[in-house]
């Protein structure tokens, strides 16, 4: 009987050690990872990922197309064109600092453009080449509003800026209006209201939001000043001064941070993902390659997913998940890119002398076909061998339009065409401030990730990288039970002066 028992005490010890070591050895090896979509966000979180885990983790990027998603270019006149994502703001830290890294150039936008705003019969203002003349015609129509507003996204700029030094010292959310909140209370609070009612508040006049405001929020994002209060922001920013792309097209960005990086690229469509729950491995990710009906399956720690999870978009099936997992109800907007190699019917937008048409073009008028029209330069465009093309001779322009345009209605804004090529783009949501409580999650399970849970807050390039940075730290604090700096709020040691925040810091640091 002793011998029995201390034989069956033997065989417990024996079995505690090696589920111990089993343990150990799961915590101490590099982590296995899937990413799910080759797009900006996607290789933002494979790049932060590999920074975190080393060399020796194991990172398989799956896209059935081509790397960079919605950041791509169109041949036109044998040039190439952004048809994507094209202008980055000078304060997108990420999308700056990827271009040094991977020793990319800058290619400014047009410093002589010229921008309209189109009400459908005239248009209501135009710009000058000139900044001092610009910015006298703009305080002129709009007066104090136009200060305002640059001071207005300034602040904004700054506030959205805090997020770098969150990311900086390792902090993650679980969900967008954490990671909001982290950067400014009022950012979380932008979600809930229309861009119209944020600006009313902020003092500005209908003038300024239904004219300017609704120009770019059309331009941008298709749709109208209705649109949550946040992404509204963010598209105000987009037609601040200095804004800039990449040289070769911004596309450049995703396929030279799986090079750089060295990820592991599989040009597969990722058909399933089922959850193991207590394999050695978390997920097994079934993916099918073109021209081939054979399924394969490989197994991870961990899945990040990059690509939108809608319908018209997304099928992927998830299997084995004690909560159904599947397609967030929310609607993608389709936007189409219409680009036309020829010469600008000037008539059309109100203007006598073709000489005088604008570059770029807002639309003001929720009626109107068009939501914009700008003049297009080739992606490897260079100030010191090329020159611009006078806006009264052949150009590429880009009509922007919330369905495909016929063969007439493209003669509306061009008077002669050489070159018509059509690019449609399930693009970004169908925003709706009174629907904001349906955001999805950045954690969909444990370890399973979904960058373009920020779509739903405002879609853009630099918006991507932080949800993939944000991505790759949750799974790093999750894959090290760094459990305190997840869905906490980070107090920067340099800004902190109020006593509460001091009792806090010294809390944290004991």
């Amino acid at each position: 009987m002793a011998a029995s028992t201390t034989f069956t005490t033997a065989c417990i010890i024996f079995c505690v050690l090696i589920g111990a070591n089993v343990e150990a050895e799961e915590e101490t090896r590099p982590p296995h990872i899937a990413i799910v979509g080759g797009g900006i966000g996607g290789t933002s979180a494979a790049y932060f990922m590999r920074e975190l885990f080393g060399s020796d983790a194991v990172i398989d990027l799956y896209e059935k197309n081509t790397i960079g998603g919605r950041l791509a270019t169109v041949n036109i006149n044998s040039r190439e064109y952004e048809s994507g994502g094209s202008i980055i703001h000078p304060e997108n830290l990420y999308m700056v600092n990827f271009t040094k890294i991977l020793g990319l150039e800058k290619r400014e936008k047009n410093s002589g453009a010229i921008m309209g705003i189109f009400d459908g019969e005239e248009l209501r203002l135009t710009t000058s080449p000139y900044s001092v003349v610009t910015l006298a015609k703009m305080f002129w129509h709009y007066g104090m509003d136009i200060y305002n507003l640059q001071t207005w996204v300034s602040n904004i700029l700054v506030k959205f800026k805090r997020i770098y030094t969150t990311q900086d010292a390792g902090y993650a959310y679980t969900n967008v209006p954490e990671l909001l909140a982290s950067m400014d209370p009022s950012f979380a609070n932008y979600l809930k209201k229309s861009v119209i009612k944020v600006m009313r508040e902020e003092g500005f006049h209908d003038a300024l939001i239904y004219e300017l405001v609704l120009g770019a929020m059309r331009t941008n994002y298709g749709q109208g000043v209705e649109i949550p209060g946040f992404v509204g922001a963010i598209s105000m920013a987009g037609v601040d001064s200095g804004l800039w792309a990449v040289k070769g097209g911004n596309k450049m960005v995703p396929e030279n941070i799986v090079k750089h990086s060295k990820i592991n690229v599989i040009a597969a469509e990722v058909k399933m993902v089922e959850f193991l729950e207590d394999e050695p491995f978390l997920y097994e990710v079934y993916y099918r390659k073109d021209n081939n009906n054979e399924a394969k399956s490989k197994r991870y720690d961990m899945v990040v997913i990059a690509t939108p999870l809608h319908d018209e978009i997304s099928d992927i099936k998830f299997e084995g998940f004690q909560q159904d997992i599947h397609n967030f109800p929310q609607k993608y907007h389709k936007t189409v890119a219409t680009f036309v190699h020829g010469r600008v019917n000037s008539s059309y937008f109100g203007v006598e002398q073709p000489a005088d048409m604008p570059n770029e073009v807002f639309t003001c008028n929720m009626d109107l076909l068009l939501n914009s029209f700008g003049q297009h330069l080739p992606v490897d465009y260079n100030s010191a061998s090329d020159t611009v093309p006078p806006i009264d001779s052949n150009i590429v322009g880009k009509l922007f339009s919330n369905r495909e345009l016929t063969q007439e209605e493209v003669k509306l804004y061009f008077e002669s065409i050489e070159e018509v090529h059509t690019v449609s783009w399930m693009a970004y949501p169908e925003y709706n401030f009174k629907k904001i409580d349906d955001l999805p999650p950045f954690l969909l399970n444990e370890r399973l990730y979904y960058v373009n849970a920020i779509e739903l807050a405002a879609s853009a390039m630099e918006m991507e990288a932080i949800a993939g940075r944000n991505i790759a730290l949750l799974a790093y604090n999750h894959w090290h039970d760094n459990l305190d700096k997840i869905d906490e709020k980070y107090v920067d040691p340099a800004h902190a002066t109020s006593p509460e925040t001091v009792l806090v810091l010294a809390i944290k640091q004991s």
